[in-house]
């Protein structure tokens, strides 16, 4: 039986999209493969055990990742550079036959095309290059040189796997990448029937619930600036990350009193406030045309309203389903239209089209098959 060393910046017990791709994908592989998942621990946490013997088929080994200023682009560089390189040294110590990486650390795709001999396959989540600003000539000289070192890097890997059309078509035409496989994101199944068999509650107050990331990308300050406007709504803020602390000082200063902060909480407690929800909200800034947050698959399976502000790849998905509002990203005025759009039809909508999207085409445990075939052309 051969061994695949799977590299990856977040891992259990850690609660990510990026910990639930890896997890179906890991699943998937330990019938034909023995694994070794190799991951940071969350900034500042410190594991238990350096290694744990996950099931027999699978071993999970721990880099300790301390905490650092992810705001900042080369303090966040040299971090990433440095926790990705002690990843591929323990990789190198372990043996292996084929070596899997993934993003969305972006440092992860030319340390591994450098430092790996074996076989190789990538998993990109994310073209986070691709974000950065080009509003300074310093800025531009970073993203040109950044996209020089990607394309080099890029065709060392022996096969790459996208999760949409969008990161394809920019790989295809601006990297010259072929060799492609597209595994969407999604949800895994068994969450998926949790969500499909919630009870739905008619909340008294009409509830807008945000779940994710919080960080410069969602700019959640225009959901604060809504719900300001919007006193006889009540909204939840779900989640954790560098902009949480920023927007509760802003809640505070502003006095907005029907907007809660509940952290980042267990599936168990997630779920109680899906079913409490009138709408759901999610928004990326437009500059992260080529992404899909994780949580619209989560969103479309519990079936009720989305409102979405952003454009691109997530907008692209969104077009295939029903009760969805898409408007422009950071734009209050068209956030409090579309919340008092759905507010005027006064029920919960709830969409079998939805959920059955997500069942014939977004299952994590379904899609994940397809990387066995990638492997199986490698060997």
């Amino acid at each position: 039986m051969k061994t695949i060393n799977f590299l990856t910046s977040h891992f259990l017990p850690e609660n990510t999209a990026c910990t639930n791709r890896v997890l179906s994908y890991v699943k998937i592989l330990e019938q034909k493969y023995k694994v070794n998942v190799i991951s940071l621990t969350q900034k500042g946490v410190s594991p238990q055990k350096m290694k744990i013997s996950y099931t027999e088929n699978i071993n999970i080994y721990y880099v300790e990742q301390k905490n650092f200023n992810g705001k900042n682009f080369f303090i966040r560089a040299f971090y990433e550079i440095l926790y990705i390189k002690k990843l591929i040294n323990l990789s190198n110590r372990i043996k292996g036959d084929i070596v899997i990486a993934t993003t969305p650390y972006m440092f992860m795709i030319p340390l591994v095309s450098l430092f790996v001999k074996h076989k190789k396959v990538l998993d990109i989540r994310d073209l986070v290059w691709e974000y950065l600003d080009e509003q300074s000539f310093s800025k531009k000289i970073i993203k040109f040189f950044l996209r020089f070192m990607m394309k080099y890097s890029l065709k060392k890997f022996d096969s790459i796997i996208v999760t949409n059309e969008v990161e394809r078509e920019i790989l295809k035409n601006r990297y010259f990448i072929k060799n492609m496989t597209l595994i969407p994101n999604g949800i895994e199944e068994e969450k998926y029937l949790q969500l499909v068999n919630l009870e739905i509650l008619q909340p008294k107050v009409f509830t807008i619930t945000y779940i994710g990331n919080i960080g410069l990308a969602q700019n959640l300050v225009v959901l604060l600036e809504a719900a300001k406007v919007l006193k006889n709504s009540k909204f939840y803020i779900i989640g954790d990350g560098i902009e949480l602390e920023q927007l509760k000082k802003y809640v505070l200063k502003e006095k907005i009193e029907n907007v809660s902060f509940l952290g980042k909480l267990e599936w168990n407690d997630i779920k109680v406030f899906y079913a409490k929800s009138s709408v759901l909200y999610a928004q990326l800034d437009r500059k992260y045309k080529s992404a899909i947050p994780s949580k619209l698959y989560e969103y479309a399976a519990v079936g009720l309203p989305i409102i979405y502000a952003g454009d691109g790849a997530a907008v692209k998905f969104l077009n295939n389903l029903e009760n969805i509002q898409v408007i422009p990203s950071n734009d209050k005025i068209e956030l409090i239209k579309a919340i008092d759009s759905f507010q005027s039809q006064l029920i919960n909508l709830i969409s079998k089209k939805n959920r059955d999207t997500i069942k014939q085409h977004y299952l994590r445990d379904k899609n994940s098959i397809k990387l066995l075939k990638i492997l199986d052309h490698l060997k």
